[in-house]
């Protein structure tokens, strides 16, 4: 790194070495071009193609487990309102005769979020393995 001292003629020198903080800022650029594309991880989500309305249900798929919450905290399961308390006794009954234990939601966009975890939690409990999420067309 140099420097004058400004002891000939002219006096001080009030120029600034700029050279060494161009290196530094290179060698930044060049370690954060590096880096970058390293530390960027990117999630895939298999999304299942949709089904044509004229194809029949397969006869594994009718005996599903549906749960519908809607903004006024009415619970359904397979089109049968359904108490809060009682909830979790009817999932476990029906899940313990299914043979896969997965349970599908259908959330009213205006339900409540906290209590839909709440549902989503109490399948869990009541021994659900695969929680799934039905979505609009």
């Amino acid at each position: 790194m140099g420097m004058d001292t400004g002891g000939g003629k002219g006096g001080a020198k009030s120029d600034i070495n700029v050279t060494p903080l161009i290196d530094v800022v290179l060698v930044l650029l060049i370690i954060f071009m590096v880096l970058t594309p390293s530390l960027l991880k990117h999630h895939t989500a298999n999304v299942p193609k949709k089904v044509p309305d004229d194809q029949p249900i397969p006869p594994d798929l009718q005996n599903n487990i549906v749960i519908e919450y809607n903004a006024d905290r009415q619970i359904t399961v397979n089109a049968e309102p359904v108490a809060w308390e009682a909830l979790a006794d009817k999932l476990a009954d029906r899940l313990k005769k299914s043979s896969k234990k997965v349970v599908f939601f259908k959330i009213e966009d205006d339900a409540n979020y906290g209590e839909s975890v709440k549902l989503m939690d109490t399948a869990r409990g009541a021994g659900a393995e695969i929680l799934g999420i039905v979505t609009k067309d």
